[in-house]
């Protein structure tokens, strides 16, 4: 009876990994750099670091990259709008991100949508997030 317990309780996260691999590439590719997104509009710099290519990882570190983040707080929105794949291993997502700015002597803040173009590779069996810099 234990077992099945563990069984039904487990079910629905193997249901959930078997429908993620059932993606295709470029809907895993979305659904990663969404998320990445997602966290950097929380101010979850943490998270939004861990979608970051390993190796860049190892010459950057979280704080480093905390550091060099610049707009969390302005962020408001961010939306997958195209992903395309010119290598096997490699994507670029195009994003619509919205920011809010305070402009002197304006009083009320500005909202403006700018393209963010994102390289995501594959390694090691997942999507990671390349920056330029």
């Amino acid at each position: 009876m234990r077992r099945l317990v563990s069984i039904l309780t487990l079910l629905p996260f193997l249901l959930a990994a078997c429908n993620f691999a059932a993606l295709s590439r470029e809907e895993r590719v979305a659904r990663r750099a969404q998320a990445r997104w997602d966290a950097l509009i929380r101010g979850d710099i943490e998270t939004a670091y861990a979608y970051l290519a390993p190796g860049y990882r190892k010459i950057k570190s979280l704080e480093r990259y905390r550091r060099g983040i610049h707009g969390v707080g302005k962020w408001r929105e961010a939306r997958v709008e195209r992903v395309t794949c010119p290598e096997k291993d490699v994507c670029n997502v195009d994003m619509q991100v919205k920011v809010r700015l305070m402009v002197p002597r304006m009083g009320e803040p500005i909202e403006s949508v700018n393209p963010v173009r994102e390289r995501w590779i594959y390694k090691a069996g997942e999507w990671w997030y390349v920056p330029e810099s």
